[in-house]
């Protein structure tokens, strides 16, 4: 990895080429600081846990925080907005823009819990390819 903003878990040894697609897409916001690849999971956020484990931080509504935490399933070829949170406008829909453009076509993109009053359902719109359960 050359790129850095993003890092990985000490568990994860060479991971999938769609980890490295996505991370980089999100490293290409400049809001978000830190990306880190986990088994089975990215975050993305401006700010890092204190609790040593040098996290990205994504708390649902909490001030200053823009971040992301999606799940990925390699064998079911499923990316899953787990989380999302941005206190500034329209970082948002970047965050999006940049996991749609970077997933492969034959990759599913879903969101399990709509949370968000109304934002998946324009992103929908933007991304027909989203698919929100």
């Amino acid at each position: 990895m050359n790129n850095d903003k993003i890092s990985k878990a000490s568990n994860v040894r060479k991971p999938h080429p769609v980890y490295m697609l996505i991370s980089e897409g999100l490293s290409s916001i400049d809001q978000l600081n830190y990306v880190k690849i986990y088994k089975e999971r990215i975050m993305a956020s401006n700010v890092l846990s204190d609790n040593g484990k040098k996290q990205p931080v994504v708390k649902i509504g909490e001030d200053n925080i823009v971040g992301v935490e999606l799940l990925v399933d390699v064998p079911g070829k499923v990316i899953d907005f787990y989380a999302i949170t941005s206190s500034e406008e329209s970082c948002g829909g970047k965050i999006v823009e940049a996991v749609v453009n970077t997933v492969p076509e034959d990759w599913k993109i879903v969101v399990f819990m709509d949370w968000n009053h109304g934002f998946w359902e324009s992103m929908v719109k933007k991304y027909p390819r989203i698919v929100v359960f």
